[in-house]
């Protein structure tokens, strides 16, 4: 059996029947009360059972494996089908080997060999998985509402830092469920909280966004993927970095548009032109050269700016060249539940979102709750609370900082060939550290 994480501790009991005896030894060495505890394994080790029985052909003397656990979790099913090596000079007409089915009733062993990683950081995703297991867990392509098994807790271990869930954060969250409802009803005044929002951003001591009055048009949305998803769908011809959010191209797989690599192919005059704008798997440099081409062929510049508050290099964009951009603090804050986000565009986008806004068709609480929260917490709140703990976690694990201070890289995690998750996901080439962060002097970091 091959563990992806460091194994603490093993379990198993037998239950028998008749007149048998069952030794079980760890590399040799006999085990006392039924635990192997993990000071005593080396890392590649071999559990070996021995059944034995006064007479070889009594049927009513017999063993069953009732318990088999790693770190306190089952394994029975993965040790029900490992072979079991009989005894062929008490059992001469038995094969030489059979699977064990957790049964032993003939004379002979069976061995199970425990590989293990002594990796800290994946030591780390097992201890999150198992210690603090989420039974109601989501976002999840499948039940959300799941039983602590094996298959449960090693799925989350394996996945444990792939994403870019957020930080949960106290002081945050207390003052969001401290809100009544009754309180966040009211339409909001769309000429008022632009002004403050975009005081707001320019407060920060990392981000400067000059030349916002060059956007008349100001919209709210449900996240930043509803404006995108207009971008998309509007466009025939559009280039794009192909390592992005992965929605971005999946709400292209069914449309006939012109996808081409912004980074690879050469910029046609006139095009729709689309970039995450920091993004960690890109330079902002390179991505800003990019766009001073794109505005020299006149393009259309839009820029999904999710990940601009955390952004760990300090950012001066000039609006004056942009077309649209598109903001949210659902990847800062922990927003995921309302998901407000926010427009400025230089033209007249006509669809509901625009309509929604201008006629007040739009969700009221999620956009005045973002109000109320600028006035409570800063633009730099978040990323100055983390800024000290991101750079000790980054030095524990060993891992290198990317230009967003959610992901890290570490030698040990890669992008998935088979594309799991999807043909167009790429955030597995980064550790998502959040999950360290919330969970930072808990355990062993």
């Amino acid at each position: 059996m091959k563990f992806d994480f460091p194994i603490n501790k093993v379990e198993y009991d037998f239950e028998l029947a008749g007149d048998c005896h069952v030794t079980v030894t760890i590399n040799g060495d006999a085990i006392a009360d039924n635990v192997i505890h993990g000071c005593s394994l080396s890392g590649n080790d071999v559990l070996k059972i021995n059944f034995s029985k006064t007479d070889p052909t009594d049927a009513e003397s017999y063993a069953t494996l009732k318990q088999f656990k790693v770190n306190g979790v089952c394994y029975l099913d993965q040790a029900k089908v490992l072979d079991y090596k009989v005894d062929r000079s008490k059992h001469h007409d038995a094969d030489d080997t059979i699977t064990n089915n957790l049964y032993f009733g003939y004379v002979g062993s069976m061995e199970i060999v425990l590989e293990q990683t002594y990796d800290i950081l994946k030591k780390a995703a097992w201890t999150l998985a198992d210690k603090e297991f989420e039974y109601v867990k989501w976002p999840l392509r499948g039940e959300m509402y799941r039983e602590k098994d094996s298959e449960t807790v090693e799925r989350d271990a394996r996945f444990m830092f792939n994403g870019s869930m957020v930080a949960d954060d106290t002081d945050i969250n207390d003052y969001i469920n401290s809100i009544p409802l009754k309180d966040l009803r009211l339409p909001i005044n769309f000429n008022t909280e632009r002004k403050k929002i975009e005081n707001w951003i320019n407060h920060s001591s990392r981000i400067t966004i000059s030349n916002f009055d060059h956007h008349p048009y100001f919209t709210y949305s449900n996240g930043v993927l509803e404006s995108v998803g207009t971008l998309l769908q509007e466009s025939t011809r559009i280039y794009m970095p192909l390592k992005s959010h992965f929605f971005n191209l999946e709400m292209m797989a069914i449309k006939r548009a012109n996808v081409k690599d912004v980074f690879v192919e050469e910029l046609d005059d006139d095009s729709d032109v689309f970039f995450e704008y920091p993004s960690p798997w890109y330079d902002n440099r390179a991505i800003e050269e990019k766009i001073d081409e794109a505005v020299s062929k006149k393009c259309r510049v839009s820029l999904d700016l999710t990940w601009l508050p955390m952004s760990n290099e300090k950012i001066q964009l000039d609006l004056a060249k942009i077309d649209q951009i598109f903001f949210s603090m659902t990847k800062t804050w922990p927003l995921t539940d309302f998901r407000p986000a926010w427009r400025w565009s230089k033209r007249r986008i006509n669809d509901f979102q625009t309509i929604g806004s201008t006629y007040g068709y739009y969700s009221k609480a999620p956009a005045m709750l973002f109000i109320k929260m600028i006035d409570r917490f800063a633009f730099d709140f978040i990323y100055q609370k983390h800024k000290k703990s991101a750079k000790e976690i980054n030095t524990f694990f060993k891992m290198t900082p990317t230009n967003i201070l959610w992901f890290s890289r570490h030698r040990s995690v890669g992008h998935d060939d088979h594309q799991h998750i999807s043909d167009h996901y790429y955030l597995d080439e980064f550790v998502c550290i959040k999950k360290l962060l919330d969970f930072k002097g808990k355990y062993f970091w």
